[in-house]
């Protein structure tokens, strides 16, 4: 089995940068996605060139901050302050398919500019499920040649069609109440069983929280996580089971 252990949420929050970047030089992070319009990006990116076999993806982002591109050329994604909808008001609008496409254009921008060269995409709140989003997110993915993150059944049979790359299974059950010792073992353990040439994902959202400032329902179990994913008990599953720890990076078309 083949396994990619991605942190979301990258640039966020320092303590988050930090502790992604901690996961991954002591733990079993592989991979995480950045987030190109946080107070923190720059911080992240910095991180990044410092740690190269760290794969580092685009966080594509459209609830959360505000935007990247001009505001009145995104209008119908913001509120009327001008910052990005949450995802529950997001999901109720008209989205414009040129104004997401806009936008995450300008966020692939502004992390090529910051020297980073994506593995991948995925979305912050899984936006992949709003049919707009998904649309663009596959003719980027077309258009760069990138994998993109799938979330369910359907987005992984579209993506298998459109012959772009992403894992065989996604794991998003190490989140909250799911993120213990026991069920990362266990959920290994099986799919590692059921799969054992596949490729899989994990997503994971360690941070340390000393100095945790961003606006987040989640919080404490990011340290949690972070525990979790650097401790001896599942690297020695890791090594137990032969599992090779990948990144995006190793993820190619079926040309």
């Amino acid at each position: 089995m083949k396994l990619i252990v991605n942190a979301d949420d990258f640039g966020y929050d320092p303590g988050i940068n930090g502790g992604i970047v901690h996961a991954f030089q002591n733990g079993i992070v592989t991979s995480t996605t950045l987030m190109a319009n946080q107070p923190y990006t720059g911080e992240a990116a910095e991180l990044a060139l410092q740690n190269p076999k760290l794969g580092v993806g685009l966080h594509v982002n459209l609830t959360r901050g505000e935007p990247i591109s001009p505001a009145g050329e995104v209008r119908g994604l913001l509120n009327e302050a001008g910052f990005f909808m949450e995802p529950d008001h997001f999901y109720q609008q008209d989205i414009k398919e040129e104004e997401v496409s806009r936008e995450i254009q300008a966020q692939l921008d502004r992390i090529h500019e910051l020297k980073i060269k994506p593995t991948h995409m995925d979305a912050h709140h899984h936006l992949q499920f709003h049919p707009v989003v998904l649309e663009v997110l596959i003719k980027m993915a077309n258009e760069y040649g990138i994998p993109l993150r799938h979330v369910d059944h359907n987005t992984l049979t579209r993506f298998r069609k459109e012959n772009i790359p992403t894992p065989d299974i996604f794991v998003e059950e190490f989140f909250g109440e799911g993120a213990t010792l026991d069920n990362l073992i266990f959920m290994l353990t099986e799919i590692n069983k059921r799969s054992p040439g596949g490729t899989v994902e994990v997503m994971c959202h360690p941070g340390f929280m000393n100095d945790f400032s961003a606006e987040s329902s989640y919080r404490d179990s990011r340290r949690k996580e972070l525990e979790i994913l650097c401790s001896p008990e599942i690297k020695n599953v890791i090594h137990r089971l032969d599992i090779q720890l990948i990144s995006y990076n190793n993820l190619k078309r079926n040309f």
